[in-house]
């Protein structure tokens, strides 16, 4: 994936996030427009259609046309949605720098939380923009798990039936090899609760 600001600029808007997806016991890390991190999107497209948001034309576009064709995600064809969708996984280099790390930024909210002291308004926006960079999905095909931190959305109700899915902090299924947001002893997941 080629990281630029555009893509940090989506990421801070809202555009896009970040997924962490585990399939046959590895490890995968996607940028991509958070709309794609839902698992069934048939059922939103179908309510679309009953409800008369769509036309059956419509309908039936959108079900050829939906993450390359790929209206249910499922273990099977994940493996389609990495190939199709090459350019937006992240290798473990360029995790290395994802988050922009600012040790000084990361005192400043540990002196916070200690003393209660304010942050400036130009800390507090840099620290919701290295927050901006953290995932905010999590889809583990192994043991059918899917969670999420994207608030006021309800994507866990696009997750199958046999799947256990909700709105809740997924980090500890994250193995400490994988957490980019912790640098030199720092884990700046911390920033996401301020």
């Amino acid at each position: 994936m080629t990281l630029n600001q555009s893509v940090f600029d989506d990421l801070w808007n809202g555009e896009k996030s970040v997924c962490f997806f585990v399939h046959s016991g590895r490890c995968f890390w996607a940028v991509d427009e958070k709309y794609n991190f839902c698992l069934d999107a048939e059922k939103d497209y179908r309510a679309y259609l009953e409800g008369g948001d769509i036309t059956q034309e419509q309908y039936d576009l959108a079900c050829k046309e939906f993450r390359g064709g790929i209206l249910r995600m499922t273990a099977d064809n994940f493996p389609q949605y990495l190939q199709s969708s090459n350019e937006k996984i992240l290798s473990s280099f360029e995790l290395e720098n994802f988050i922009g790390d600012d040790g000084d930024i990361f005192k400043k909210v540990e002196v916070y939380y200690l003393t209660g002291e304010a942050l400036s308004m130009a800390d507090f926006k840099r620290a919701n923009v290295i927050s901006s960079r953290f995932p905010k999905f999590y889809i583990n095909f192994d043991r059918k798990i899917y969670m999420h931190l994207d608030y006021g959305r309800a994507h866990e109700d696009l997750a199958y039936s046999d799947w256990i899915s909700e709105c809740a902090d997924f980090s500890f299924l994250i193995p400490d090899n994988e957490r980019y947001w912790v640098k030199a002893g720092n884990d700046y997941w911390k920033l996401r609760f301020l």
